[in-house]
């Protein structure tokens, strides 16, 4: 999954940027691609901690959907911002649209997971 996720957020970000040609299309896309491959498996867990700890499971689930969302676009925002790509804030646009209904889908699903 983790590599899937890297290859089409990669792609996305290197299409966001191939306007300023292809090297720096291609280290903005390589740089979220490793995000998304190393990071995201360390925010799921934490997702997933605060999807079961938390008693209240509404307060739970939009808990973690909420954290770990503005951590990972804070997250992504800086990477992209990091000399190289030429368009951060449209870097992290995908993020910001993806990132809460996945997170919010994955954390109801580990909610309510026997």
């Amino acid at each position: 999954m983790g590599l899937a996720g890297a290859f089409v957020m990669g792609a996305i970000v290197w299409l966001i940027n191939m306007g300023y040609g292809w090297w720096p299309a291609t280290t903005a896309a390589l740089k979220q691609a490793a995000y998304t491959l190393l990071f995201g498996g360390i925010l799921i867990k934490i997702l997933d901690t605060i999807a079961v700890k938390i008693k209240n499971r509404y307060l739970a689930i939009a808990t973690a959907t909420i954290l770990v969302s503005v951590i990972t676009i804070i997250l992504v925002y800086i990477v992209h911002h990091l000399k190289g790509t030429p368009r951060p804030f449209e870097s992290t646009l995908p993020t910001m649209i993806m990132a809460p209904p996945g997170f919010l889908a994955l954390a109801i699903r580990k909610r309510y997971k026997k």
